[in-house]
């Protein structure tokens, strides 16, 4: 067989190993765990300084042999460990040799769990990405108002890439890596060796320029839109703002008529009493100027537009007329029979009268008196 002939196959070989990953990735993660928990394949456990070989089938484990981990630098005679029958080989770690992070996700963030796992790594440890290996999973536990508790593994590389290079320069490729969960017989559903099979600094080297000039119009788009919104958005809160300050203002304006009104009707109020019935010491001024002097007040009551008054005098029949040619007075008139004090040689007369409504002031009335 030429050399030519062999290179093709070789060649038609990988490309059929390649594609049939980039199928496989298709396929959601946890059909693919479940096709992989049934697959047969070799795992080589790091357990006290050996590597442990195990059959894996179903989830059973059978232990196939041993052999002591070769030192740093060593070469590995890792010949009869391994059958070369070409299935895939992983390596399986203690569960001491791995971080294990709980954190709360949003139940919606489910797709999204890698990304966010790692920039919340990066926020919150001090490991960077190119230094570490890690996967996560799921936990099977019912969300809790909308989150998801996710399990992130994470492993230096440090431990993984030196055990790596030695089983490769023995012919074996290492094709997936996990650790056991807390138990120490299964594994944990995680393949520590995914991200970086599929490293998005790679992909983006392979992108052609026509691919990133059309992402960067895509993204240009996008940040005009939503620019724009951002823009709406502002102007209609600074909008709703300023209808928030106006309704407040046009409110405090609406109060302040409201009790200018009621001031305005307390004021009209007022002044329609005082000039509706004249006060009470306008009433005694007229009382008193028109009694004669050996007359006198014994008693006043005011009701209203009505003033009963009570007068003492030594004769008060003609007491009526007086009251009647008042202009302050209108219709007076007795409400009991006149009296006489035979001690006091006088007599007492009650006498009730109305108010007329458009009474001269005071001053008209001492006018008029001085020129009469």
């Amino acid at each position: 067989m030429s050399r030519s002939f062999q290179a093709s196959i070789e060649a038609s070989r990988r490309f059929l190993a390649w594609w049939g990953e980039e199928l496989a990735e298709l396929v959601p993660a946890p059909l693919r765990r479940w096709a992989a928990r049934d697959a047969r394949r070799s795992v080589l456990a790091v357990e006290d300084g050996s590597l442990i070989h195990y059959e894996e089938s179903g989830g059973r484990l059978v232990r196939r042999g041993a052999a002591p981990l070769p030192a740093q630098g060593a070469s590995p005679d890792l010949a009869n460990l391994v059958p070369r029958s070409g299935g895939p080989v992983g390596l399986r770690l203690p569960r001491s040799a791995c971080l294990i992070r709980r954190v709360e996700l949003p139940a919606a963030a489910r797709r999204d769990c890698d990304k966010i796992l790692e920039l919340d790594l990066e926020r919150s440890t001090p490991f960077r990405r190119q230094d570490i290996y890690c996967d996560h999973v799921v936990e099977d536990a019912p969300a809790r108002d909308g989150k998801i508790w996710v399990r992130q593994i994470v492993v230096k590389r440090e431990l993984i890439d030196p055990i790596a290079r030695q089983l490769a320069s023995a012919g074996i490729e290492i094709g997936f890596a996990d650790c056991w969960d807390e138990t120490g017989k299964p594994a944990l559903p995680i393949d520590l060796l995914r991200g970086a099979r599929h490293d998005p600094g790679a992909a983006r080297h392979r992108l052609s320029p026509a691919v990133i000039l059309g992402v960067c119009a895509l993204v240009l788009a996008g940040s005009a839109v939503a620019i724009g919104l951002a823009k709406y958005q502002a102007a209609l809160a600074s909008l709703e703002a300023e209808t928030d300050a106006a309704k407040v203002k046009a409110l405090a304006v609406r109060r302040s008529l409201t009790g200018l009104e009621s001031a305005l009707g307390q004021v009209a109020e007022l002044r329609r009493l005082k000039t509706a019935r004249p006060p009470a010491i306008r009433i005694l001024d007229e009382l008193t100027r028109l009694l004669p002097d050996n007359a006198w007040v014994s008693f006043l009551k005011i009701e209203g537009e009505a003033v009963e008054v009570t007068i003492v005098a030594p004769a008060t029949g003609e007491l009526l007329a007086l009251f009647e040619r008042s202009p302050l007075f209108g219709a007076a008139s007795l409400t009991a029979p006149v009296t006489y004090d035979a001690a006091g040689h006088s007599e007492r007369a009650t006498v009730r009268m109305t108010l007329r409504p458009n009474a001269p002031p005071a001053r008209a009335l001492d006018a008029a008196e001085s020129k009469s």
